[in-house]
């Protein structure tokens, strides 16, 4: 008799947990509309094996074509480049895209790998572009696209990397503790629950803050809005549950060495990791690489120096190719 007591309170208790869990969760839900995008350019979508991609492209048809890849932050997407998109459109023809499960893309419940992103870039740098590219990536996605550069040249004309984390210079290894991180993700309720709150409006402050922006006056209201709404769109657990699993963590030691195309990397002074050392460590894998340090930025130097920025890679991306 007290066994069976003791089970039926425990099953009411789960029960009740599971059930509040569940409330909360839709009501997160039923607080965000539908993205949007804030920049002007053509709107355009690129069907690809896993979903529809949306893109925008600005600039003359005859200029040189340049991509801009968003990284993987809370509720990233093409957003992150609003301040750079008009001044490079006056000298090139600019492409930004969202990235599958990010933005206005489609958001499958799959399971997402750094091979699903490098695949995507190259596939749309062939399909949708079709001709040499500058390509400009920021933080994690700038392995896919040393990885791409070093398996299809042809498609690349050559690369800004922004903020390019010293983990893609080492091997990876997705242990017990991982599995078990993106299991519990990518359920239904306990890992929408812990999805939820890792995405709070109070949590995107804190992560533009640690590590964003050196200057926390640009983390407006609108900003944590504009992610907080595209952080929680349907199915955007299934990528954070691979990032923060490691999945998305690409070894890209070996391309980089072997890169022959010119090369930038560009660090904020302030940035979490230490630019100067970083700077490096990238340089003595290849020594043919430019870098650069901006002062008064972090992660996210594009916009916190964007006029800066947008003179950098102006320059560099229009330079003629001598190799």
């Amino acid at each position: 008799m007290g066994f069976t007591r003791t089970l039926l309170t425990s099953t009411l208790v789960v029960g009740g947990t599971v059930g509040a869990l569940a409330l909360y969760n839709k009501f997160i839900e039923r607080q965000v509309s539908e993205p949007d995008t804030v920049l002007k350019g053509e709107e355009r979508r690129y069907p690809w094996k896993y979903g529809d991609i949306f893109y925008q492209v600005k600039g003359s048809r005859d200029a040189k074509p340049l991509l801009l890849i968003h990284d993987f932050g809370p509720g990233a997407s093409s957003y992150e480049w609003r301040k750079n998109v008009d001044a490079l459109a006056e000298q090139f023809r600019v492409y930004t895209l969202d990235l599958l499960g990010s933005g206005l893309s489609d958001r499958p419940a799959i399971d997402y790998t750094a091979e699903t992103f490098a695949d995507l870039i190259s596939d749309f740098l062939k399909e949708a572009i079709g001709k040499p590219t500058v390509v400009v990536a920021h933080g994690l996605t700038c392995s896919y696209v040393i990885a791409d550069a070093y398996r299809r040249p042809q498609l690349f004309e050559r690369l800004v990397l922004v903020s390019p984390p010293p983990d893609i210079l080492q091997e990876s290894f997705s242990g017990p503790f991982n599995t078990v991180v993106k299991f519990v993700l990518r359920t239904p309720i306990l890992g929408q629950f812990i999805y939820n709150t890792m995405t709070s409006r109070r949590a995107i402050r804190a992560y533009y803050d640690q590590q964003g922006f050196q200057n926390p006056g640009l983390i407006t209201d609108e900003l944590v809005e504009y992610i907080y709404s595209n952080a929680h769109q349907p199915n955007k657990r299934y990528p954070a549950a691979s990032l923060h699993s490691n999945d998305l963590v690409m070894d890209v030691h070996e391309p980089l060495a072997r890169l022959q195309m010119p090369v930038v990397a560009i660090w904020g002074r302030e940035d979490v990791f230490t630019p100067p050392d970083t700077s490096d460590v990238f340089k003595r894998v290849n020594a043919k690489i430019e870098t650069r340090i901006l002062d008064k930025a972090r992660q996210q130097l594009q916009d916190e120096q964007a006029a800066k920025f947008n003179a950098l890679v102006s320059e560099f991306a229009g330079a003629a190719v001598t190799q």
